[in-house]
């Protein structure tokens, strides 16, 4: 993507912008806000009061959430065609879970947590501040009871999303491009690029749950 240009006058703002960009994955140049009118650089971050002082597009960093990954998107959305922002969540079920956030097709980050309750407040908080035309969340199957809680869960929490499940086997070896993850975020990369199962139910099945399908739901 094109390089983030970071113009504003507010001191305390310019820190806030830097240090917030520091923690996400992308690159970024400091202006002032006349170099930012002269050079090309496409978004640019400065502050509401300042929006006017630009003919590209711009984003307030009131605007833009205090998760560097979720921020991360919201950035991103700004320079991608609508048939391009999709979300993509890869989710490795375990003792540890694991799971890695593409959007558009550029790993946004990963995160490991302990509890469904967690995941869901991460994974839902990705899906519904990050603009998006798509969502595609993948769990793997390999700790079925777990896998199941965790697709009940997010089905019913994002019912817009497309909740699939994978056949987990042989992705703890990872993606080739996975470095800096954990064992079980690489194995949520792996699952999230796999070919999953929808929910949908079995012709004549009597159940109306999305997991009607699986035994044992």
């Amino acid at each position: 993507m094109k390089v983030v240009g970071v113009a504003t006058s507010d001191s305390r703002a310019y820190y806030s912008i830097l240090s917030r960009l520091k923690e996400t994955n992308l690159r970024f140049v400091s202006l002032t806000p006349s170099q930012a009118t002269d050079e090309v650089h496409e978004p640019i971050i400065t502050t509401k009061s300042e929006l006017g002082l630009f003919s590209v597009v711009s984003i307030p960093i009131e605007e833009l959430d205090e998760n560097p990954l979720i921020m991360e998107g919201q950035i991103l959305s700004k320079t991608l065609s609508e048939n391009k922002r999709t979300i993509l969540v890869g989710v490795d079920p375990g003792m540890r879970i694991g799971a890695v956030v593409f959007y558009g097709g550029t790993g946004l980050g990963s995160f490991t947590v302990n509890s469904i309750d967690s995941l869901l407040w991460k994974v839902v908080s990705v899906v519904r501040n990050i603009p998006h035309t798509g969502a595609v969340i993948k769990v793997g199957d390999g700790a079925p009871k777990l896998s199941r809680r965790i697709v009940r869960a997010l089905v019913e929490q994002l019912p817009e999303a497309r909740v699939e499940v994978v056949d987990e086997r042989g992705t703890t070896i990872g993606r080739p491009r996975s470095k800096g993850l954990t064992k079980d975020q690489r194995a949520a990369a792996s699952i999230a690029f796999r070919r999953g199962t929808g929910l949908k139910e079995r012709p004549g099945a009597r159940s109306s749950s999305p997991y009607a399908r699986y035994p044992g739901a």
